[in-house]
Protein backbone atom coordinates (compact mmCIF):
# COMPACT_ATOMS: atom_id res chain seq x y z
CA UNK A 1 0.00 0.00 0.00
CA UNK A 2 1.50 3.26 -0.93
CA UNK A 3 1.30 6.20 1.68
CA UNK A 4 -0.67 8.13 -0.76
CA UNK A 5 -3.07 5.85 -1.45
CA UNK A 6 -4.33 5.45 2.57
CA UNK A 7 -2.95 9.18 3.52
CA UNK A 8 -5.34 10.39 0.61
CA UNK A 9 -8.42 8.26 1.63
CA UNK A 10 -8.00 9.70 5.19
CA UNK A 11 -7.57 13.11 4.16
CA UNK A 12 -10.54 13.29 1.59
CA UNK A 13 -12.72 11.82 4.54
CA UNK A 14 -11.34 14.82 7.17
CA UNK A 15 -10.14 11.71 9.63
CA UNK A 16 -6.93 11.95 11.91
CA UNK A 17 -5.09 9.24 12.34
CA UNK A 18 -6.24 9.14 16.19
CA UNK A 19 -9.53 8.70 14.25
CA UNK A 20 -8.59 5.78 12.36
CA UNK A 21 -7.12 4.34 14.94
CA UNK A 22 -9.84 4.61 17.03
CA UNK A 23 -12.52 3.27 15.07
CA UNK A 24 -10.76 0.71 13.43
CA UNK A 25 -8.61 -0.69 16.61
CA UNK A 26 -5.48 -0.38 15.48
CA UNK A 27 -2.54 2.04 17.11
CA UNK A 28 -1.76 5.46 15.80
CA UNK A 29 1.43 4.34 15.24
CA UNK A 30 0.52 1.55 12.95
CA UNK A 31 -1.97 3.36 10.77
CA UNK A 32 1.31 6.17 10.46
CA UNK A 33 3.51 3.24 9.68
CA UNK A 34 0.96 2.44 7.00
CA UNK A 35 0.92 5.47 5.34
CA UNK A 36 4.50 6.11 4.91
CA UNK A 37 4.74 1.94 3.69
CA UNK A 38 7.06 0.99 6.39
CA UNK A 39 4.41 -1.63 7.41
CA UNK A 40 2.44 -3.82 5.47
CA UNK A 41 -1.05 -4.56 6.52
CA UNK A 42 -3.10 -7.86 7.67
CA UNK A 43 -5.91 -8.79 5.13
CA UNK A 44 -7.87 -8.05 8.55
CA UNK A 45 -6.66 -4.12 8.78
CA UNK A 46 -6.84 -3.75 5.14
CA UNK A 47 -10.14 -4.35 5.02
CA UNK A 48 -11.39 -3.01 8.05
CA UNK A 49 -9.14 0.59 7.44
CA UNK A 50 -10.82 0.41 3.34
CA UNK A 51 -14.62 -0.20 5.46
CA UNK A 52 -13.89 3.10 7.70
CA UNK A 53 -12.68 5.20 5.34
CA UNK A 54 -15.24 3.86 2.78
CA UNK A 55 -13.17 3.42 -0.19
CA UNK A 56 -11.78 0.23 -2.10
CA UNK A 57 -9.52 -2.12 -0.12
CA UNK A 58 -8.42 -2.69 -3.99
CA UNK A 59 -7.81 1.15 -4.47
CA UNK A 60 -5.71 1.06 -1.78
CA UNK A 61 -3.37 -1.78 -2.43
CA UNK A 62 -3.38 -1.33 -6.50
CA UNK A 63 0.15 -1.49 -7.88
CA UNK A 64 1.84 0.12 -10.54
CA UNK A 65 1.19 -0.83 -14.38
CA UNK A 66 3.57 -2.37 -16.57
CA UNK A 67 4.34 1.14 -17.59
CA UNK A 68 5.25 2.28 -14.43
CA UNK A 69 2.27 4.76 -13.59
CA UNK A 70 0.05 4.04 -11.05
CA UNK A 71 -3.40 2.76 -11.02
CA UNK A 72 -6.07 5.02 -11.39
CA UNK A 73 -7.81 6.94 -8.04
CA UNK A 74 -11.25 6.17 -7.74
CA UNK A 75 -13.49 7.02 -10.52
CA UNK A 76 -14.64 10.45 -8.97
CA UNK A 77 -11.42 11.41 -8.99
CA UNK A 78 -9.60 10.04 -12.31
CA UNK A 79 -9.83 12.96 -15.17
CA UNK A 80 -7.59 10.92 -17.61
CA UNK A 81 -7.08 8.34 -19.41
CA UNK A 82 -10.96 8.05 -20.45
CA UNK A 83 -11.42 5.11 -23.19
CA UNK A 84 -12.97 2.04 -24.19
CA UNK A 85 -9.45 -0.06 -24.88
CA UNK A 86 -7.09 -1.02 -21.72
CA UNK A 87 -3.87 -2.16 -23.48
CA UNK A 88 -2.01 -4.97 -21.23
CA UNK A 89 1.04 -2.81 -20.71
CA UNK A 90 -1.76 -0.89 -18.47
CA UNK A 91 -3.26 -3.61 -16.36
CA UNK A 92 -3.39 -2.96 -12.62
CA UNK A 93 -1.36 -5.24 -10.44
CA UNK A 94 -2.44 -6.18 -7.54
CA UNK A 95 -1.48 -8.28 -4.24
CA UNK A 96 -3.44 -8.97 -0.81
CA UNK A 97 -1.62 -9.38 1.92
CA UNK A 98 -1.49 -12.78 3.13
CA UNK A 99 -2.78 -14.85 -0.02
CA UNK A 100 -0.31 -15.75 -2.62
CA UNK A 101 -2.48 -14.71 -5.61
CA UNK A 102 -1.53 -12.44 -8.18
CA UNK A 103 -4.44 -10.05 -9.77
CA UNK A 104 -4.53 -7.97 -12.85
CA UNK A 105 -7.42 -5.27 -13.07
CA UNK A 106 -8.03 -5.12 -17.27
CA UNK A 107 -10.96 -3.24 -17.72
CA UNK A 108 -10.91 0.91 -17.26
CA UNK A 109 -12.37 2.90 -14.58
CA UNK A 110 -13.31 6.16 -16.62
CA UNK A 111 -15.09 6.24 -20.22
CA UNK A 112 -14.77 8.92 -23.09
CA UNK A 113 -17.49 11.49 -22.24
CA UNK A 114 -17.34 11.42 -18.55
CA UNK A 115 -18.76 8.14 -18.10
CA UNK A 116 -17.72 5.11 -15.61
CA UNK A 117 -17.42 1.77 -16.06
CA UNK A 118 -20.21 -0.33 -14.52
CA UNK A 119 -18.14 -3.74 -13.58
CA UNK A 120 -14.27 -4.73 -13.55
CA UNK A 121 -12.45 -7.51 -14.88
CA UNK A 122 -9.89 -9.24 -13.64
CA UNK A 123 -7.47 -12.04 -13.97
CA UNK A 124 -6.38 -14.08 -11.45
CA UNK A 125 -3.26 -16.72 -11.48
CA UNK A 126 -3.81 -18.88 -8.36
CA UNK A 127 -0.96 -21.57 -7.70
CA UNK A 128 -1.53 -25.26 -7.54
CA UNK A 129 -2.87 -25.58 -3.59
CA UNK A 130 -4.12 -22.15 -2.85
CA UNK A 131 -7.23 -20.68 -2.57
CA UNK A 132 -8.20 -17.77 -3.98
CA UNK A 133 -8.83 -15.69 -0.20
CA UNK A 134 -8.23 -16.88 3.58
CA UNK A 135 -11.65 -17.59 4.16
CA UNK A 136 -15.04 -18.08 2.87
CA UNK A 137 -16.32 -14.63 2.51
CA UNK A 138 -19.02 -12.80 0.33
CA UNK A 139 -19.13 -9.70 -1.76
CA UNK A 140 -22.54 -7.64 -0.13
CA UNK A 141 -22.69 -4.88 -3.16
CA UNK A 142 -21.87 -6.92 -6.43
CA UNK A 143 -22.12 -10.34 -8.14
CA UNK A 144 -19.02 -12.47 -9.61
CA UNK A 145 -19.01 -14.87 -12.63
CA UNK A 146 -15.78 -16.71 -13.26
CA UNK A 147 -14.40 -17.96 -15.88
CA UNK A 148 -11.14 -21.31 -15.26
CA UNK A 149 -9.11 -20.32 -18.84
CA UNK A 150 -7.13 -23.38 -17.39
CA UNK A 151 -6.15 -25.98 -14.33
CA UNK A 152 -8.85 -27.22 -12.42
CA UNK A 153 -10.92 -25.83 -9.24
CA UNK A 154 -12.42 -26.60 -6.00
CA UNK A 155 -15.71 -24.47 -5.59
CA UNK A 156 -16.99 -23.80 -2.21
CA UNK A 157 -19.84 -22.08 -2.02
CA UNK A 158 -22.48 -22.04 0.72
CA UNK A 159 -22.57 -25.79 2.06
CA UNK A 160 -21.82 -27.18 -1.58
CA UNK A 161 -18.81 -28.12 -3.36
CA UNK A 162 -18.19 -28.28 -6.79
CA UNK A 163 -15.22 -29.17 -8.96
CA UNK A 164 -14.62 -26.98 -11.85
CA UNK A 165 -12.42 -28.01 -15.19
CA UNK A 166 -11.27 -26.03 -17.59
CA UNK A 167 -13.29 -24.24 -19.98
CA UNK A 168 -16.22 -23.74 -16.89
CA UNK A 169 -17.88 -20.88 -15.55
CA UNK A 170 -19.68 -20.17 -12.29
CA UNK A 171 -21.81 -17.25 -10.75
CA UNK A 172 -21.75 -16.09 -7.09
CA UNK A 173 -24.86 -14.02 -6.25
CA UNK A 174 -23.95 -10.92 -3.90
CA UNK A 175 -24.22 -12.14 -0.24
CA UNK A 176 -23.62 -16.01 -1.05
CA UNK A 177 -20.15 -17.52 1.24
CA UNK A 178 -17.68 -18.42 -1.53
CA UNK A 179 -13.86 -19.50 -1.75
CA UNK A 180 -12.01 -21.95 -4.18
CA UNK A 181 -9.28 -23.76 -4.01
CA UNK A 182 -6.74 -24.66 -7.10
CA UNK A 183 -6.71 -28.46 -6.89
CA UNK A 184 -5.10 -29.10 -10.45
CA UNK A 185 -0.90 -29.55 -10.11
CA UNK A 186 -0.10 -26.36 -12.39
CA UNK A 187 -0.91 -22.61 -12.13
CA UNK A 188 -4.53 -21.95 -12.13
CA UNK A 189 -6.19 -18.69 -14.48
CA UNK A 190 -9.08 -17.64 -14.25
CA UNK A 191 -10.96 -14.26 -15.74
CA UNK A 192 -13.24 -12.81 -13.09
CA UNK A 193 -15.86 -10.15 -13.94
CA UNK A 194 -17.54 -7.58 -10.75
CA UNK A 195 -21.03 -6.59 -11.34
CA UNK A 196 -19.98 -3.04 -10.24
CA UNK A 197 -16.61 -1.10 -10.49
CA UNK A 198 -14.80 -1.60 -7.18
CA UNK A 199 -11.70 0.69 -7.80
Amino acid sequence: MTRNRLYTARKQKGYTLKQVADHTGYSVGYISMLERNQKQPSLTALRRIAAYLECSEVWLIMGQSAEGGEGPAPAEENTSGRDYVMRKNHWIPMKIPEIDVDYSIFTPSSLPGGGHASMTGLIVHLKSGRWVTEQMISHASYDESVFLLKGELELHMDNKIYTIHEGDSFYIPRGMLHNYLNISPEEAICIVYFSKLIY
